[in-house]
């Protein structure tokens, strides 16, 4: 069962990531990036697992 200490804030989620409230809106708002969230009434949270996975999924590896 999910429950909201499971999620993320947003400031939360920035914070993991290394960015800003402000990116996430705009990849959210323009789908960039893909990152899957919660919609909550008017809140967005996000759930580490799909953090976690959106790290991976974006781990390049040089060619050379």
């Amino acid at each position: 069962m999910l429950n909201s200490k499971a999620l993320l804030t947003q400031k939360e989620a920035a914070k993991y990531l290394g960015t800003t409230v402000g990116t996430l809106n705009t990849w959210r708002h323009y789908g960039k990036d893909k990152i899957p969230f919660v919609r909550w009434g008017n809140r967005i949270r996000y759930r580490k697992e799909d953090l976690d996975a959106w790290i991976e999924n974006n781990v390049h590896k040089p060619t050379i």
